[in-house]
């Protein structure tokens, strides 16, 4: 560039992601940082136990030295960061930045870690902690630019998809120590790969979204590393992803406040293994058993249940019927009959047992959901009716896991342990977790991760 020239935001952001110094963030935003690796670690784990990963770790899984979530073994690096970014969402117990509804850390360290293995300079924790801030940023702003103006994206554009393959070139640009030309490359490249569909939903092409979104943006910086180059300006400029994905939004949430205000630290951490939109009326079936007490209704003692979520719960999550794991998670009828018959909202509410469980499937079809546009997005109501004409309500002010009501530290630890323990065991789960409240002063990531594998 010329002295005195216009600085695109595309560079902007990629100067932003070149210079990026972890022990230079804010206390507040590391802390952030570190629960965002806590949760992506629990999440991938765990996922990799299942028989969908499976399927796709025989198909892809080609030997190589990249880390695995939970294996004992590695592959190339651009099958890892698709395994990784599957496993990390595979649950759909990923983090969430609500605003833009991205679930930006599952692509994002994938991505790094998949780096991590390409680069020729070995990774300290500190440098993968600087990466996922630095990719976070970059999807949560690129969502923010895509849902903010005249012409908000269309919902149909799975977010996680378009803006997380951004910040997965900016995480694995940042590991594999790219300046701010090369970055300028990969943001464009990455940018040119950018897509996912709300058609994924209910289905295991859902995980697979963040899984292809980390291996696009890897791809990005490895071939931006190489030389290959791309036109600046690929995010706001005349066709580039702005103009395409939604049209007359104004370039400004790419770097209004960049490296003063942090995007990324409005995330926040799933309490229950499904659709963030489902959570509120997960917690008002929750509060009416425990207002119940001792008296709370059996099953066949409900006659009907009435749901009132925000518009856009009614619009991802009104899913039925429910025959897989995966139409459950986005489904507030299997949610809410799931709690009525169990109590609970965990993992074993998200397995198939308890899609097919005779109680749950039948009690479904007495859940009655639809939207109220007076609701917020972490609010709803829920009232049951009884065979015997009573009424149980609940009204959910603001859900567990929103913005207002976030998960404790205590609560967001055994989230992980829970999912880590049955791949690890527990004495590595709680190893693990020791290794990660410390990662940032880990000269060596391999230690890390293979605390993260069978023994």
């Amino acid at each position: 560039m010329q002295r005195g020239e216009a600085v695109t935001a595309t560079r902007a952001l990629a100067r932003f992601t070149a210079g990026l110094s972890w022990p230079g963030l804010p206390p507040p935003v590391q802390a952030e940082t570190r629960r965002a690796l806590l949760n992506w670690f629990g999440c991938a784990v765990g996922g990799a136990g299942e028989a969908t990963y499976a399927a796709l770790h025989r198909t892809l899984g080609t030997p190589g030295a990249a880390w695995l979530a939970g294996r004992g073994e590695g592959a190339e690096p651009g099958a890892a960061a698709v395994l990784n970014g599957f496993a990390a969402s595979h649950y759909c117990y990923d983090d969430t930045h609500l605003e833009t509804v991205i679930h930006p850390t599952a692509p994002v360290l994938a991505a790094a870690l998949a780096a991590a293995a390409a680069s020729p300079r070995a990774v300290d924790g500190a440098a993968l902690l600087a990466a996922l801030v630095a990719g976070d940023e970059v999807a949560c702003r690129v969502g923010r630019a895509l849902m903010t103006g005249p012409r908000p994206a269309s919902i149909g554009w799975y977010m996680t998809g378009v803006a997380g393959t951004l910040g997965a070139a900016a995480a694995a640009g940042r590991v594999l120590g790219l300046g701010e030309g090369a970055m300028v490359a990969a943001l464009g490249l990455a940018a040119s790969q950018a897509a996912g569909l709300r058609a994924a939903h209910a289905s295991a092409a859902s995980p697979l979204v963040p899984g292809l979104a980390a291996r696009g943006g890897l791809t990005a910086a490895l071939l931006a590393g190489a030389g290959i180059g791309c036109q600046d300006g690929a995010l706001e400029g005349p066709k580039g992803l702005l103009a395409c994905f939604a049209p007359g939004n104004p370039p400004d949430p790419l770097t209004a406040g960049l490296g003063i205000r942090f995007a990324f630290s409005d995330i926040a951490y799933k309490p229950y293994p499904c659709g963030v939109a489902v959570h509120p009326a997960i917690d008002g079936c929750l509060a009416v058993l425990e207002a119940a007490g001792p008296a709370a209704p059996a099953p066949e003692a409900i006659a009907r249940v009435e749901v009132a979520v925000d518009p856009l719960a009614a619009a991802l999550c009104l899913r039925e019927p429910v025959e897989t794991v995966f139409d459950a998670q986005v489904s507030v009828a299997h949610w809410c009959a799931a709690v009525l018959v169990f109590g609970a909202a965990g993992l074993a509410q998200a397995r198939q047992a308890c899609v097919d469980h005779p109680e749950v499937r039948a009690l479904r079809r007495r859940v009655a959901a639809a939207a109220d546009p007076a609701l917020a997005a972490d609010q709803a109501r829920v009232a049951v009716l009884l065979t015997d004409g009573r009424w149980l309500e609940a009204a959910v002010a603001h859900a567990t896991g929103s913005l207002a009501n976030p998960l404790t530290e205590a609560a967001l630890r055994r989230k992980a342990f829970d999912q880590m323990a049955p791949a690890l065991g527990e004495a590595r789960a709680a190893r693990l977790l020791e290794l990660l409240d410390r990662a940032e002063a880990l000269p060596d990531l391999g230690v890390l991760l293979e605390a993260a594998g069978p023994a």
